[in-house]
């Protein structure tokens, strides 16, 4: 699971400045080729030539062209670096989709994409193509947020051996296994979070059908421990370990509250399939935390997952 291959998406207009430091922090760690990607519409550019079609084509490879210029002023530092970096751009309509398409050409092993802050100090916007590009990439997606990284990276994978997916313990052994990745490129410390909610009191609805309530509380925790014990035991890891943190909460109060307790530069998270279509959705717990989350995230698939998008 080595990085060969690091796809940077540079949206055009955005502060791109942690963006690129992240990529290049990856790159030099990991020794990948790195590809500035950017893909450009303009609605009004288009509008303007819809009668001559000639103009219009020679309007998009002017805009094209003064995309390709700005993200030229980019590679220095990654050159300086002696790391091999190139440039693609694309006219296209429907960036979401066309960005899975570049992936599934170019098939890099990580892809990079900043997500838009709010005005508010510390919320995100996370637009329509945004859950489009977290459901449909097939590659690990990091979705870059403005808080740079601490120089020794801290990543977290946060695990969750009763997942309802059909295959909880690959799921949790690909999201371990990136996630020591990461730390080996970064040169940082790993970290395993699992949140679960023990049996509240309130889920009793007939309080004499239970006669030893804090028996069967105190079975669940052994449950949990138990199977966190044995996922963790091929990456040298237990419940005992300082690195590993259990979380008697609701997953989504859980994550957050350790994310900020550990100060957290990456939490490592999976998607799962999930609906009658079977569509790969990021589930109501990531989807809860990822605007208030304090870190970057980065979302797995399973392996074997097959985007719905074609090339």
């Amino acid at each position: 699971m080595d990085i060969r291959k690091i796809l940077v998406n540079v949206e055009q207009g955005r502060d791109c400045t942690l963006l690129l430091e992240k990529a290049l922090r990856l790159a030099e760690g990991s020794g990948a080729k790195v590809e500035l990607f950017r893909c450009c519409y303009n609605s009004s550019l288009r509008n303007s030539y819809l009668l001559d079609k000639e103009s219009l084509i020679r309007a998009e490879h002017g805009y094209m062209h003064q995309a390709e210029a700005e993200l030229e002023q980019l590679v220095e530092p990654f050159e300086s670096l002696g790391i091999e970096v190139d440039l693609d751009v694309c006219w296209q309509r429907h960036h979401a989709e066309h960005i899975v398409r570049k992936v599934l050409r170019f098939e890099p092993d990580i892809v990079l994409h900043q997500i838009e802050q709010h005005s508010r100090l510390g919320h995100y916007i996370f637009d329509q193509s945004d859950w489009l590009l977290i459901r449909e990439c097939p590659a690990p997606l990091l979705l870059v947020k403005q808080k740079a990284w601490s120089d020794g990276g801290h990543v977290a994978a946060a695990v969750d051996p009763f997942h309802e997916c059909d295959s909880p313990a690959i799921m949790d052994t690909t999201i371990l296994e990136w996630a020591r990745r990461m730390v080996q490129t970064l040169e940082g410390d790993l970290k395993v979070v699992h949140s679960f909610n023990v049996l509240p009191h309130s889920a009793i609805f007939d309080e004499h059908l239970v006669t030893d309530f804090e028996g069967m509380q105190r079975k669940i925790r052994e449950e949990h421990v138990t199977a966190l014990d044995h996922l963790l035991e091929p990456f040298g890891l237990s419940t005992a370990s300082a690195a590993v943190s259990l979380k008697e909460k609701e997953a989504y109060q859980g994550l957050l509250e350790y994310v900020d307790e550990a100060h957290i530069d990456m939490l490592v998270v999976g998607a799962v399939a999930r609906g009658l279509l079977d569509r790969i959705l990021v589930g109501s717990t990531v989807e809860r935390i990822l605007d208030q989350l304090h870190s970057d995230l980065l979302v797995v698939k399973p392996p074997g997952f097959e985007s719905s998008i074609k090339e």
